[in-house]
């Protein structure tokens, strides 16, 4: 299995250009997470996969949609500014709200936990910025961290919108083709990477087939859209 830093550059990047079908949600580009058969009922047809979303509370529900560095921010700030309104504004609390953040395209890379930026340096690489405390490309999840001077997330803090309930919908596409690039050639070790990078989201973080798929899911649920970018 390759690591990042033995991907060529021309590999690395071909991301953007590679992430041209995702967004329009017709193709997994990797394992597909699951092939149960949907329940019928009178409206859209219901799959397991797609359950975590029912459990989210129902007083008011909103979903927001992140494919940019620029859009996981906004979509961060724009959640954030959705709770606290709610709260001002109609004595709700968290509790009653289900929020969900959709992290896909070049915005899945914010989906994975600092040990996995650590260890894997293609996350820094993709995220096109440096750490301002080291000039070099970030070895870590800037959304997971308390803000700093020149941080990119304007103090958008993931674990911190996860403690007031707020969920978060990760595609797998995305997910995929960075564990390709990651192991290379290597069809087996990309899978284990995939799994790995399954098992290390950050808090609330859900794998969904793609991301657009996520936002359909949770808007047929209920969810009003709301754009990050």
């Amino acid at each position: 299995m390759t690591t990042p830093a033995d991907v060529p550059p021309a590999n690395r990047r071909s991301f953007l250009a590679r992430l041209g079908a995702l967004l329009g949600g017709s193709t997994l580009g990797g394992a597909v997470l699951g092939a149960q058969t949907p329940a019928r009922t009178d409206g859209p047809l219901v799959h397991p996969e797609d359950a975590w979303l029912d459990t989210l509370p129902r007083g008011h529900r909103m979903v927001f949609d992140a494919f940019t560095l620029p859009g996981a921010v906004n979509a961060g700030r724009y959640c954030g500014n959705w709770l606290y309104s709610n709260g001002i504004g109609y004595g709700l609390k968290p509790e009653q709200l289900g929020a969900v953040i959709v992290l896909r395209s070049m915005a899945t890379i914010y989906a994975f936990t600092d040990a996995m930026w650590a260890k894997y340096p293609v996350f820094g690489q993709q995220s096109k910025l440096s750490d301002a405390a080291t000039g070099k490309a970030y070895d870590f999840n800037p959304f997971l961290r308390a803000p700093t001077s020149g941080s990119p997330t304007q103090g958008v803090q993931w674990p911190q919108l996860a403690s007031q309930g707020v969920h978060f919908a990760v595609c797998n596409g995305t997910t995929t083709m960075l564990a390709g690039m990651i192991a290379g050639s290597d069809a087996k070790a990309a899978e284990t990477v995939r799994l790995e990078l399954a098992s290390n989201m950050v808090p609330n973080g859900h794998l969904m087939a793609t991301g657009i798929v996520a936002l359909g899911r949770a808007q047929e649920k209920g969810f009003t859209f709301g754009c990050g970018g």
